[in-house]
């Protein structure tokens, strides 16, 4: 961004702390008036260093490390790491083992767009919408924690399989919570919805365009609230996806108001994924019969090759792009997470508004700058 100023023209910096931002990155605007007339972004206030840990880690080691990159989708942080290696070591998971891992990402997309959806509320002034989804996103992480034994970070897939089947009587405590959701979303359609102030912040503010969204490689609800149906679990179908049947939800406003609606229609299609997958779950072993992964996996080499592999994040397509040398450590990991792309787009949908639209605009894209930095 050009630093000298125009006259009546001023540089604010949001950031890297602010409570309009999820996550430490510095928003650098050039106003005129209250004008937003140019703007970018920057990043590396919470660089980690993923990558290169999970090159001088075992795989097995690689799989707690890989939540860390974002704890809202740790599991589907574990989809993509632990996909990458069944693919590069030739593994077949068992049916059920497939259903389970459905049903526990599910249930994390449905936490993470619940406590997305409320700090989007919270960030336009509506507070009251945070208490409200934060209360329901409690109940999901028991689930969750039925399951995997913690409610955020899990190291729960395995090689193969997952680490634990579903206990007993998960089917029984899970619906009531599900029925109950479905309520709720309606509810919260209904808040948006009536509420004029919400609508003028909303509606007509921030629009982001279909061919701006794939210039920069947006994905996700950002990307399908343009009107584009791209989702890998339709377009290319991972564990057992191709066989439930699930609607790819967009709108065509490309607004803040678009993309929130977008992720209250997920939500409601999660619910029917996750009420699919409690009646059809087979029978049978959670790992593979008569091979060597297992449970506990013993330190393991991996044959030379390389891989990529994506999965459909709560925020989009997050692929990882794997190297083997044979060793018991991967060679190279890189990692592609969904929301580095979609905050690229966050200039070119502030500029020309004005300073109140960037909380709004920038807390309907649902970022977690944890996972864009790594």
């Amino acid at each position: 961004m050009e630093e000298m100023v125009g006259p009546n023209e001023m540089i604010v910096h949001l950031g890297p702390q602010h409570p309009m931002q999820p996550g430490p990155f510095r928003l650098n605007l050039r106003l005129k008036g209250e004008t937003v007339v140019d703007a970018d972004v920057e990043l590396g206030y919470i660089h980690k260093g993923i990558e290169k840990i999970l090159e001088n880690k075992t795989y097995l080691q690689g799989i707690p490390i890989v939540d860390r990159i974002c704890y809202l989708v740790a599991l589907t942080n574990e989809e993509c790491f632990v996909g990458c290696v069944e693919k590069l070591a030739g593994i077949e998971v068992p049916e059920r083992a497939q259903y389970i891992r459905v049903i526990i990402e599910e249930l994390s997309r449905l936490q993470s767009h619940l406590l997305g959806m409320g700090e989007y509320g919270e960030f336009i002034g509506f507070v009251s919408m945070f208490m409200y989804t934060i209360k329901e996103r409690e109940d999901i992480l028991t689930l969750i924690d039925m399951v995997t034994g913690a409610r955020v970070t899990h190291t729960y897939l395995k090689f193969g399989g997952v680490r634990d089947d579903l206990p007993e009587g998960f089917k029984e405590t899970a619906l009531p919570v599900l029925n109950n959701l479905k309520k709720v979303i309606d509810d919260y359609e209904e808040m948006f919805a009536s509420d004029s102030i919400y609508r003028e912040r909303a509606e007509g503010v921030g629009i982001l365009t279909a061919d701006v969204a794939k210039n920069l490689g947006v994905s996700g609800p950002a990307l399908r609230a343009t009107g584009v149906p791209f989702d890998i679990r339709k377009n290319e179908p991972y564990l057992v996806y191709k066989d439930l049947d699930f609607k790819v939800c967009t709108e065509t406003a490309g607004d803040c108001a678009a993309r929130a609606r977008v992720r209250l229609n997920e939500m409601r299609e999660s619910i029917y994924i996750l009420e699919q997958c409690l009646d059809r779950i087979p029978d049978g072993p959670i790992f593979p019969v008569n091979s060597p992964y297992g449970r506990r996996t013993p330190v393991m080499r991996v044959a030379p090759g390389e891989v990529f592999h994506r999965v459909e994040d709560p925020r989009g397509e997050m692929g990882m792009y794997m190297v083997s040398d044979g060793s018991d450590k991967p060679h190279r990991v890189k990692v592609r997470g969904p929301y580095f792309p979609t905050l690229q787009a966050l200039p070119p949908l502030i500029i020309g508004t004005t300073v109140a639209d960037v909380a709004a605009i920038s807390g309907s894209m649902d970022g977690c700058t944890s996972e864009a930095d790594r």
